[in-house]
């Protein structure tokens, strides 16, 4: 049975369609190969028309969770045809599972670019951006202990380095890589000391990339990103101990 969705995100009916179904395939509500209902049914059970069904499903092909055959109608793709890193499929993954591998693999591509991206942003970054950010990293100081002010300030301080990389290509990946830092920030802040463990570190960053030190800059984010991703295995680990004694 088909029930209508609470919307997921306020950003209108066909995104909270998109985010609905994208979900479901993920979570395993449609296995692989399995075919959808078709749009009518669908709009029936969402409560919206078979257009925004049909652009929804769009949508999905474009991430590779499904295609659409004439005849056939429409079938879910296995996980290898998934567009892993696209920021939407990314969310849904961590919304849903939040489990230790997801974590690490976060990590490790974090691990791969970031340090990298600091360095260059040490080493091209404008006075503009190097003003901005030392203002960033002080505010985020201010509201360390208030978790639902912190990460937004936390993304944005992040994405500022990626931004003064001033490659295009570095920037481009800030979508994904702000998924990876948000899923690992809903679960650091529920770490003893939380962010403001973690403060200590992004100064180092910033203060490195404002002194032009790529070499500092490179060694303090992967102290950063190594010390959130021992407080994410920490939280989860806790996690499961708590549901197995339950």
């Amino acid at each position: 049975m088909i029930t209508a969705p609470r919307p997921l995100r306020r950003r209108g009916l066909h995104r909270t369609i998109v985010d609905v179904l994208g979900q479901r395939i993920v979570r395993g509500d449609y296995a692989p190969d399995q075919t959808l209902p078709n749009e009518a049914e669908l709009g029936n059970a969402l409560e919206v028309s078979r257009t925004v069904v049909r652009e929804a499903v769009k949508v999905l092909a474009s991430k590779g969770l499904v295609e659409s055959r004439p005849k056939i109608g429409t079938r879910v793709l296995p996980r290898a045809s998934w567009s892993l890193v696209d920021p939407d499929v990314l969310s849904w993954q961590v919304d849903l599972a939040g489990d230790v591998p997801l974590f690490r693999d976060l990590s490790e591509i974090r691990l791969m670019i970031e340090p990298q991206a600091a360095a260059l942003a040490a080493g091209r970054r404008s006075k503009v951006e190097a003003a901005h950010l030392l203002d960033l990293v002080e505010r985020l100081e201010e509201v360390s202990d208030e978790s639902e002010r912190y990460i937004p300030i936390d993304l944005e301080l992040h994405s500022t380095i990626l931004q003064a990389t001033h490659n295009e290509l570095l920037a481009r990946m800030t979508g994904t890589l702000s998924v990876a830092l948000a899923a690992s920030r809903r679960i650091t802040v529920k770490a003893p000391g939380g962010p403001r463990s973690a403060m200590r570190f992004h100064h180092e960053v910033v203060g490195a990339i404002a002194n032009q030190d790529a070499e500092g800059a490179s060694r303090a984010m992967q102290r950063l990103i190594t010390g959130a991703s021992s407080d994410v295995q920490a939280v989860l680990a806790a996690r499961e101990e708590e549901v197995e004694q339950e």
